[in-house]
């Protein structure tokens, strides 16, 4: 077995001589590769214009010329905002020998995971089968029909400092290295490899079509390198499957569900920071979210879950949000949001990618826990409302344009006029550096503030967590003590404290705007993510109506824009489809969740402004046509018949129930999948659930409500077994056995689509 093989010879890792091919006739070596990535229009794409690797776009002329010469693509998928994705770049990639192979050995071959989530997807799950980890980047070796060979995420470069492998371990293999053995076992069994991948790709379509993707592990030897050879950055972030088929509509989903659903979910819960599980630690909007609408569904949820247990999951709730909101995911001086995630427990150490879209789901997860904690400006939480919303409207964010960008980088420039790049640089203090700003303004306000933030003499980030030493005498800024111990400890006053806090933090935020170069940005227009911040904004603007009138206009103004953009830009009126993304033209056609998280946003704008257009461009998305789209019979003008439309049920609903990811004809995937599982995203067949019921009420149309019903039996089987996997689809669980709250609101619109 080739994975046999290549184990053996894991620590005797020597170069590994470049070798002739068998036959010369099959590699057409005429015409070199050229680095063709300012082709692109994706930032991330592009940072690698002066790459020394001839990097591909993925399209069939890069996949013929694998076919033609017999090699294996490298997949390298990242995004603008990764730290580990820039770290290989500097380390291995911009290395001559490095370079050198990848662009003569491989055809090499670097993709946006904005741009194509679908493939990410794909190989994530591959990856996580394999290694039992995930993350960014995702690097895969590929046959020229695209099966996996092998891959991982982050691999160090050759001159990292690596640990020894100890006597019952295996080597944590550098990425020169990695790419050298993986080439030389091409060369020689190159027939056995396509072979295993084939067989992968098989189990990994078994694994899908039993909904167990994402949570099962290929063998062990359908991996030709050893599984330590992977070094994750992040957790994996996705878990699918596909279609199942089924005779009839389900009759065993019942709020039973709900109940085990918050079991296990309260079981992983961290009684003492917060949030589930250990680390790294994200915020999981979704399953938040789950656990704060337990008390809000009608008595019968209450009744099964408990009356003790909804508040307990309230509870859980409201903790998680107070730890982060005091935590380093934080960023306390700028009020610009929350990173991505913790890589400790206590959410004192982030990674410092910030992404739009996470902004906004967290703004409608604060926006509906101020609502439960009283709605008022003194109720807790408000003040984070606020915040988030000013974050996600103002520039850089919201873009000139109209719409959202997509993501701040977690690297950026130290200084000013500095060429090195750091970590968090532009959210992190030495002490003296914090003390000379705060001094300045006052010098007690700079040791009250110290011991709030947890700012030390050497730093606050211990050496186990900086491995690369990025963070030497640094300090993160993160809460570590309340105003009233502080008011103890220095004998002066709660009211004092408060001000010298203040004072500090615009002190710092004054230093930083000066001195300091903020993360570069990812201005590319994501739709979906753009659907997601339209419905936060909406929603928060018909929230602060009475309170904030101002505000909740602008928010409302902003949210129509962007829904405005996306419809002028993004979707092509003539052919009626929709694009994923925009950077100065359109690329990329929509997915399934472009749609679903769109038609969410215009759902919930046209709940505040009443803009049945809005309504109407949701249910050309979802399935219909506007009127002159019809084809008439003579029989008094009645509309019968529709013209072939790009839409998300004829797009990607499956008869068998639910949406796929993709399309059919989707270019370059070996798997169609349908995501039904939450992650730090609403999984898209749960919000298309909600769409569906909405759809259905607002417009009195029985076929949405049976949709919405099919799509949620579709994942029956799965949810019996994992319920507290799927807590979107748990919300459809509780329409589909108790029904909805009709909508107060008359529409027009729905008596006219049906005639002339």
């Amino acid at each position: 077995m080739v994975a046999s093989e290549l184990t053996a010879s894991a620590k005797a890792m020597g170069a590994i001589p470049a070798e002739e091919p068998r036959d010369s006739t099959r590699v057409d070596q005429s015409v070199p590769l050229r680095n063709r990535t300012s082709e692109s229009i994706s930032p991330f794409v592009r940072s690698y214009i002066d790459s020394p690797v001839a990097w591909q776009l993925l399209d069939n002329a890069t996949i013929e010329r694998a076919k033609k010469e017999h090699k294996l693509i490298f997949l390298h998928i990242g995004y603008k905002a990764c730290h580990h994705c820039r770290r290989m770049a500097v380390e291995s990639f911009s290395t001559p020998e490095c370079a050198s192979i990848l662009s003569e050995s491989y055809i090499p071959v670097v993709v946006d995971r904005d741009e194509r989530p679908d493939l990410d997807t794909i190989y994530m799950n591959y990856v996580q089968a394999v290694s039992n980890s995930g993350g960014w980047p995702l690097n895969l070796f590929l046959t020229p029909n695209l099966e996996p060979v092998f891959g991982g995420t982050y691999w160090p470069a050759p001159t990292s400092t690596r640990r020894t492998a100890g006597e019952n371990e295996e080597e944590i293999l550098d990425f020169l290295s990695i790419v050298k053995r993986v080439c030389n076992i091409w060369r020689e069994q190159e027939a056995r490899c396509r072979k295993e991948a084939t067989e992968v790709v098989g189990q990994l379509k078994e694994f899908a079509a039993e909904g167990t993707l994402g949570t099962r592990s290929l063998a062990p030897t359908q991996s030709i390198l050893p599984s330590a050879a992977t070094a994750a950055a992040t957790p994996a972030a996705s878990m699918t499957q596909t279609d199942r088929k089924t005779d009839a509509p389900s009759s065993e989903l019942d709020l039973d569900q709900l109940e085990e659903a918050y079991t296990s979910i309260a079981g992983t819960f961290d009684p003492v920071y917060a949030g589930f599980g250990l680390a790294p630690k994200f915020v999981t909007p979704p399953k938040l979210n789950f656990l704060l609408q337990l008390s809000q569904f009608p008595g019968p949820v209450q009744d099964v879950v408990g009356e003790t247990e909804c508040a307990h999951a309230r509870s859980m709730v409201f903790d998680t949000l107070r730890q982060i909101r005091n935590g380093a995911l934080h960023d306390h001086i700028g009020e610009t949001g929350f990173f991505r995630f913790s890589i400790t427990p206590d959410w004192t150490i982030p990674n410092f990618e910030k992404l739009v879209v996470d902004n906004a789901l967290l703004l409608s997860l604060y926006l509906d826990a101020w609502t439960q904690q009283g709605g008022k400006e003194e109720s807790e939480f408000f003040d984070v409302v606020i915040e988030l919303a000013e974050y996600l409207s103002s520039p850089p964010i919201a873009l000139p344009c109209g719409a959202f960008a997509s993501s701040e980088a977690a690297d950026v420039h130290c200084k000013k006029g500095d060429t090195d790049m750091g970590e968090g640089a532009y959210y992190v203090w030495t002490r003296r550096e914090f003390d000379s700003v705060v001094s300045s303004v006052d010098k007690q306000a700079s040791q009250v503030a110290a011991a709030y933030y947890g700012v030390l003499e050497d730093g606050n980030v211990d050496e186990y967590h900086d491995p690369n030493d990025n963070f030497i005498n640094q300090n993160i800024l993160a809460v570590r003590r309340s105003v009233e111990e502080l008011a103890q400890h220095f004998s002066i006053t709660a009211q004092q404290v408060e001000e010298h806090l203040k004072s500090a933090k615009a002190a710092l935020k004054t230093k930083r705007d000066q001195d300091r170069v903020r993360p570069e940005l990812d201005d590319k227009v994501i739709t979906g993510w753009n659907g997601i911040v339209i419905s936060a904004l909406a929603r928060t603007s018909a929230a602060l109506k009475e309170l904030r009138p101002e505000q909740s206009d602008k928010y409302a103004e902003l949210a129509k824009k962007a829904a405005t953009f996306i419809r002028e830009k993004l979707w092509d009126a003539d052919a009626k489809k929709l694009y994923r993304i925009w950077r100065e033209e359109r690329g990329t056609e929509a997915f399934a969740d472009d749609y679903a998280y769109l038609i969410l946003g215009l759902l919930d704008l046209f709940g505040i402004t009443g803009d049945e257009s809005h309504l109407e461009f949701a249910d050309i998305l979802q399935s219909k046509l506007p009127l002159d789209h019809y084809s008439r019979t003579t029989q008094g003008g009645i509309l019968t018949k529709r013209v072939k439309i790009e839409t998300q049920i004829s797009l990607f609903y499956d008869m068998t129930g639910a949406f796929y990811s993709t399309t059919a004809s989707s270019p370059h995937t070996i798997l169609r999948l349908k995501d039904g599982m939450d992650t730090s995203l609403p999984s898209t067949n749960a919000v298309s659930v909600s769409n569906l019921f909405r759809l259905g009420d607002l417009l009195s149309d029985n076929k949405f409500t049976r949709f919405a019903r099919e799509t949620v039996d579709a994942f029956e089987a799965e949810m019996l077994q994992y319920p507290w996997l799927f807590p979107g689809l748990l919300a459809g669980v509780v329409a589909v056995r108790l029904g909805t709250e009709k909508p107060s609101v008359e529409v027009k619109y729905k008596d006219t689509r049906e005639k002339a």
